[in-house]
């Protein structure tokens, strides 16, 4: 696999990791300053803890077998 695509998936499931934890940690903080017809707030944060576990994966999958570019 080419270092340069590599790299830039690495940096896509890193940011959808990132991006999946800040918004858990802005719904845990402040569930005050949701959405008012989004009441299921344990219902986006399951969802979201379920994309980052996704992106987890998927990047120890890319490094673990096509790491050594």
């Amino acid at each position: 696999m080419q270092e340069r695509i590599f790299k830039t998936l690495i940096q896509r499931y890193t940011h959808e990791l990132e991006d999946s934890l800040l918004r858990i940690d802005l719904l845990c903080e402040n569930p005050n300053a949701t959405i008012v017809h989004h009441t299921d707030i344990t219902g986006e944060i399951d969802k979201l803890l379920k994309k980052a576990a996704a992106a987890n994966e998927t990047m120890a999958i890319l490094r673990r077998f096509y790491g050594n570019n």
